[in-house]
């Protein structure tokens, strides 16, 4: 489509008169995210359009990312009174870009993260999806229990000491090497 995900619709927010309403909204947003994140299986995204605020949150739960050259991303929440996302942000961008993107609400373009080395590659909205099917494609081919564990690692190691992480990645080599 034309656009990613454009975030949340400010126009459809939780009722703060009903009790739980926005607790339940957040835990539904956040827990998207985690889905993704969480998913046994690489997930990579194909980022057309915008990718704002909660948008660019799923983008940032995502494996590999991909985008068009019409893409654009950003966290837009201070421009209407919000803020959230900064946790999104950390994955991504160095400290002072993630602060700028946060504190002022501007928005980035695709030929800026490839500068940055966050995207893998951009291509143009009809390269898009056959670029990122490609590498699906790829990562299709290989040992279904070897991905498992490539995944695992990958999310694992973002959140261990190098030592730790490295131990744990020669078991899952230790456990593959057996099959």
């Amino acid at each position: 489509g034309k656009t990613f995900c454009a975030g949340a619709d400010l126009k459809d927010r939780p009722d703060q008169d009903i009790p739980g309403d926005f607790l339940e909204h957040n835990r539904i947003t956040r827990e998207t995210g985690n889905a993704i994140r969480e998913c046994a299986k690489p997930v990579i995204a194909a980022v057309n359009g915008a990718a704002l605020g909660a948008g660019l949150g799923l983008m940032s739960a995502c494996d590999i990312f991909y985008a068009s050259e019409n893409a654009t991303f950003g966290m837009p929440e201070i421009n209407v009174g919000l803020a959230g996302g900064a946790s999104m942000l950390k994955t991504l961008f160095g400290r002072s870009t993630m602060r700028r993107m946060f504190y002022t609400g501007v928005r980035l373009t695709a030929a800026e993260l490839l500068e940055r080395s966050i995207l893998e590659k951009v291509t143009s909205r009809e390269e898009l999806v056959p670029t990122a099917m490609a590498v699906a494609q790829d990562i299709a081919s290989k040992s279904p229990l070897a991905i498992k564990y490539a995944k695992q690692a990958m999310t694992m190691v973002e959140y261990m000491p190098q030592r730790d992480a490295y131990r744990m990645e020669q078991n899952y080599t230790m456990a593959l090497a057996q099959t």
